[in-house]
């Protein structure tokens, strides 16, 4: 690409790799995501910053691990004085909207920040109706108006297709577009047509059907309102996802918990039809918090630009971003991921080949990930100097953030309800 692209970047909340036809997955259909993945760029070993969706959003949104960005709990917000993707992308002259899922991903916690159009219309939808097969139903005004804001009652992503096109129809120059579906995280009563209520165990929610109705009703239609507008020759599309889900026979979902694989590995595609490679699989393991510095700088962003930012991220290994294939081998298999659960006083980091793990009191952990997969074997013992090394470098990450600040953001009366209503507290 040798203009500015638009940009639009989606993320589906709580899916996991393992459950897309790209990914190798032969139970779902996903047709519009295997379709971009097979002419564009899949990152199988794509890790996320959290197993939640406020934190691990604050990473994908500026680029910088929890530590950096500030927000580490619901009762933060990202720090004011990081730069985000969108005011990034504002100071280049792009034109900006986001579409948040929830008010845990709004402005309260900094995330409108950089945007022209920042679309707040919480409580649009009931997360349950009193009608037969318990589906939501719209709100009358005067309801919506007196309606309170939960984690429920969330954007209705027809509004957000509606404003979506509405906005871009206006706009003139290069875009930036950030939805967040959340319509695939373990909520019960989402309206989901009867074709899409499959999943092989009756307690996940219909996660797989979830999964499918998402690649039609957000990848697929988001790319329809491209190509009406005009835009969609012209495009460059990330498509991934928060955090990932944990998934056990006879039990409902879960993720924000441990830092295990099947909850932080999450899938991660690049798509643009005028990419000058396509087709293209990396194994070795990248970051979300890679993707801001990576469309900053296809965007015109400058390398003293990018030190000055800040990033914990690098450049994904695109062609014309890094160096020959070897180059790019070389440095991403050095290249190390971390992720946090801070509330629980959970941290890790991880390799191509380990994952190092401190709990709160003090305990460690490590595990072998190409032979033990599972995470089932503890060898920090057998490992001395391997555990000892990763922990060097959780701890350098873990000290390079600000204290969190008494004024940050701290509705802690509200964001416990509305933690409670997605299913986070009790």
């Amino acid at each position: 690409m040798n203009h500015r692209p638009d940009i639009v970047l989606i993320s589906l909340d709580c899916v996991r790799p393992d459950f897309l036809g790209c990914y190798g997955c032969r139970t779902v259909r996903t047709p519009h995501l295997d379709r971009m993945a097979a002419r564009g760029v899949v990152f199988d070993r794509a890790v996320s910053q959290a197993p939640n969706t406020w934190v691990s959003h604050a990473g994908i949104l500026t680029g910088r691990y929890p530590p950096l960005h500030g927000l580490r709990s619901p009762y933060d917000a990202i720090l004011e004085e990081v730069p985000t993707l969108a005011g990034i992308l504002k100071d280049l002259g792009y034109g900006t909207a986001g579409f948040p899922g929830n008010d845990l991903v709004g402005s309260r916690m900094g995330f409108a920040r950089g945007f022209d159009l920042f679309f707040e219309e919480y409580g649009r939808t009931l997360p349950l109706d009193t009608r037969p097969g318990g589906f939501p139903g719209d709100l009358a005004p005067e309801d919506r108006a007196a309606a309170p804001v939960s984690a429920n009652t969330r954007n209705d992503w027809d509004d957000v297709l509606e404003a979506a096109g509405q906005w871009l129809s206006r706009e003139k120059g290069p875009v930036f577009l950030w939805f967040h579906y959340l319509d695939t995280h373990h909520l019960p009563g989402l309206r989901l047509p009867e074709y899409f209520r499959f999943s092989r165990d009756p307690h996940w929610q219909f996660y797989e059907g979830k999964i499918s109705y998402a690649d039609e009703r957000c990848v697929g239609a988001v790319l329809q309102i491209l190509k009406r507008q005009g835009r969609y020759e012209d495009s460059l599309s990330v498509v991934l996802s928060d955090h990932g889900e944990g998934l056990w026979p006879g039990k409902a979902p879960h993720h924000n918990g441990d830092l295990t694989e099947d909850v932080i590995r999450v899938p991660l595609i690049l798509f643009g039809e005028r990419l000058a490679f396509r087709g293209v699989r990396v194994d070795a393991q990248v970051r979300t918090a890679d993707v801001v510095p990576t469309l900053a700088a296809m965007a015109g962003f400058r390398e003293q630009e990018e030190m000055a930012a800040g990033f914990s991220g690098r450049h994904l290994p695109l062609p014309g971003l890094m160096t020959g294939p070897a180059g790019v081998k070389a440095r991403l298999n050095e290249q190390t991921a971390y992720a946090e659960n801070e509330p629980l006083g959970l941290s890790c980091i991880r390799t191509n080949d380990w994952k190092y793990l401190r709990c709160g009191g003090g305990e460690e952990a490590l595990f072998h990930l190409a032979s033990d997969p599972g995470e089932r074997t503890n060898l920090a013992k057998r490992h001395p100097e391997t555990a000892a090394r990763l922990g060097t470098d959780l701890e350098r990450i873990r000290s390079q953030g600000t204290a969190r600040r008494e004024a940050a953001c701290r509705e802690e009366q509200e964001t416990r309800r509305l933690l409670q209503s997605l299913g986070y507290l009790e």
